[in-house]
C-alpha cells in the first residue's frame, strides 16, 4: 500500500517537508486548507497559537482520499505553542485511524517537540490510531534547501 501524507502549512515550510516525504517514498499527498485561511501578520500566531493552546480545531475543507487504501499516513503540521495547528486538530478529530500506522512531523522555529508530540500522540491513539515514529525540523531562519536536507535526512529511517 502506498503511503499517504496529509499536512497542513502555512508559511510553506511543512509544505516542503511533506514534498520531500511524498517524493521519496512515492506517497500520496494531500493538504488540509481551513475553509477561511489565515493571514500571515502580527495576531496570526497569537490567535493560532491560544487556539492550539487549548486544542481547538479550525474549520477545514474535506479531503478527497480514501484513508483505507494506506497502511501508513505521515501527519506534518508546524508546532504553534507546543502544539499542531488547529487545522490539523481538526483533521484528526474527523479522521478514524484504526489500523493504520501514523507518523507525525513537525517544522518548528524553537528546537523541542515533545510536547507537541505527546500532545499530537494522545489525539491519535483517541483516534484509534498508533504512532510508529515521528521527526521534527527547525526551520526558523533556515534555508529552504536546508529544510530539504534535513528532510531527506529525517525520511531516511521510513
Amino acid at each position: 500500500m502506498k503511503p499517504l501524507v496529509v499536512y497542513y502549512s502555512l508559511t510553506g515550510k511543512t509544505k516542503l517537508v511533506a514534498q520531500v516525504i511524498a517524493e521519496a517514498l512515492n506517497a500520496t499527498l494531500v493538504e488540509i486548507k481551513e475553509t477561511k485561511p489565515r493571514k500571515l501578520g502580527a495576531f496570526v500566531y497569537l490567535f493560532g497559537g491560544l487556539a492550539a493552546t487549548i486544542n481547538r480545531g479550525s474549520k477545514i475543507n474535506p479531503i478527497d482520499v480514501d484513508l483505507k487504501q494506506h497502511e501508513t499516513i505521515f501527519i506534518g503540521s508546524p508546532i504553534w505553542n507546543s502544539r499542531p495547528a488547529p487545522a490539523i486538530n481538526s483533521f484528526i478529530y474527523k479522521t478514524n485511524f484504526e489500523g493504520r500506522s501514523i507518523i507525525p512531523f513537525f517544522t518548528m522555529g524553537g528546537d523541542n517537540s515533545e510536547k507537541a508530540l505527546a500532545n499530537i500522540t494522545a489525539k491519535i491513539e483517541r483516534s484509534q490510531g498508533k504512532v510508529a515514529g515521528s521527526f521534527a525540523i527547525t526551520s526558523y531562519r533556515v534555508s529552504d534547501e536546508e529544510i530539504i536536507a534535513r528532510a531527506k535526512e529525517a525520511i531516511k529511517n521510513y
